[in-house]
């Protein structure tokens, strides 16, 4: 069953724009070769980082929206791993739109007093919050 993942990747910036590139093509391929279908690549350029990775205080940021079995998303985060120029990476499943969607709220059905369990000033008997006996 395909899942829904989106995958964010930091890449070091002194290795050039083809080599940045490149790691794009490999991210997609990776997916695409184990039947995964690509959504969506948002390359999102070159950021300073909060705080320095690897004495790194840059790199070029990239996000893959994609549908794919488990073994893609592994598979993919595998080849990121191994990969020296990817200096951060992070992937999460996505919830798909029918199951954010609320469900209807069903009211509690709330049960009917016994026979006899009220007191004469219309309480129920026994009904003692705070633990006190009458």
């Amino acid at each position: 069953m395909e899942k829904h993942y989106e995958t964010v990747c930091i890449v070091r910036t002194d290795i050039g724009e083809e080599a940045i590139k490149a790691a794009i093509q490999k991210s997609r391929a990776a997916v695409e070769g184990l039947g995964g279908r690509i959504d969506r690549v948002d390359e999102w350029g070159r950021r300073k980082l909060a705080y320095p990775i690897q004495k790194k205080n840059e790199g070029f940021y990239f996000v893959i929206n994609y549908f794919s079995k488990p073994e893609a998303s592994k598979e993919l985060e595998r080849l990121l791993k191994y990969n020296e120029d990817v200096i951060r990476y992070q992937t999460v499943r996505l919830e798909s739109f029918e199951a954010a969607k609320p469900k209807k709220e069903e009211t509690p059905v709330q049960a009917a007093p016994a026979a006899g369990a009220e007191d004469a000033g219309g309480e129920l008997a026994g009904a003692n919050l705070q633990g006190r006996q009458e």
